[in-house]
Formats: C-alpha cells, structure tokens, sequence
C-alpha cells in the first residue's frame, strides 16, 4: 500500500473465513503504513501496537483464575480540525469494571478501556472512556458477547475529528470496525464503518 491511499478498519462477516483473514491482514497492514507515514499529522509519538497484534500478558484475577490482558499503551500527535491544530493523547488498559470474555477454549480475557484526551487553543475538547458497552449496539452477536475492544486511532481519510475503533475476538482474525466522531462542540458519535463490503452479523 502507498502512503497516499486510505487505511481503515474492515467489517467482516465471522462466517467467510478466508475473507475475514484477508481483511484483517489488510487492515493491520493499513494501520502500520498510516503510523509510518505519520497519518494524522506530525508531532511527537509514543510508542503504537498494531491491532491484533499477539501482546497479551497473564494475570491472576482475586478467585484464583488466569486472566489474560492486552499490554498497556499510550500514542499523541496533533492533527488539524475544524480550523485548528487539535493536540489528541490515547491510552488502553485492561479494565478491571468491564466483564471478561471467554473463547471457545475456556480461555479468559480481560476487556479494556481507552482514555480519549483533546485540546485545542489551550483547552480541553473531550475527555472521556471508550469501552465495549459505548458501542455494543453497533456489534453482531458473537462479537458483543465474547469480543473486546482493542483498537483505537486517528482517522486522517474522514473529516473532522474521526477515531477509528475495534471491537475483535481476541487472537483470532474477527473484528468489527466503528467509528468514533468527535465535533466541534467536544460532542461524541458512534457509529458503524460502512466502507467495506461486508457487514456484520447482527439479529
């Protein structure tokens, strides 16, 4: 992929599995040329993980059960909106509020939360979590109930202030991909990405 072309999240259907892996390849491909490029501007960075990416960690919850949980991690860059340079920080950490999930194998995950921070001409615009219940609405069945939320970024191809997010079943190549829009007012949406071919799976 050249840098000039748009990188986003691709919804997939969890029956189609040669697709869904097909996707997900691309969308991680996407998320590493859009980080490499600089994708929403330039500034200074901490380190990102690409979503899917294998950084899960064992933890012991209090009944005695492994847990396992996705690396803590923070990313900033400025970007350009509505007229102004807009200052945005992300982090993730495991959540201790949010349920866990569980796969097919009995394996236990721990859900996490992001922390979403926005200034602009020295004040703040939006601060506020990011979590699985923001946006279970949007998701299919399967993902709702045993997915977490594992990816969050700046999305330079939409307008505004647009954050792309991720909703996976851990280690696996299924994934729904959402969009987050911020306005002008510091306001907040959520809604489906609707630029793929496939749509979830939904009652």
């Amino acid at each position: 992929m050249a840098d000039g072309e748009k990188g986003y999240f691709c919804a997939v259907e969890p029956s189609l599995t040669h697709s869904l892996t097909m996707h997900k390849l691309h969308h991680t491909a996407a998320l590493l040329v859009l980080l490499t490029a600089a994708a929403c501007g330039s500034g200074t960075r901490q380190q990102e993980q690409p979503v899917g990416t294998p950084d899960f960690v064992t933890t012991v919850a209090d009944n005695g059960n492994a847990v396992l949980r996705q690396d803590d991690y923070a990313y900033s860059d400025t970007v350009r909106a509505y007229g102004s340079v807009c200052h945005y920080s992300i982090t993730r950490t495991a959540s201790a509020a949010a349920p866990t999930v569980e796969d097919d194998e009995g394996t236990v995950y721990a859900d996490n939360v992001y922390t979403i921070d926005i200034t602009t001409e020295g004040r703040t615009l939006l601060h506020r979590q990011v979590t699985k219940a923001d946006v279970a609405a949007l998701l299919g069945n399967e993902v709702r109930r045993r997915g977490i939320i594992d990816g969050m970024m700046c999305d330079k191809s939409e307008p505004g202030l647009t954050f792309a997010i991720s909703v996976s079943l851990p280690q696996t190549d299924m994934f729904e991909p959402l969009l987050m829009r911020v306005g002008r007012d510091g306001s907040v949406t959520f809604e489906r990405d609707q630029r793929s071919e496939w749509a979830p799976a939904h009652d």
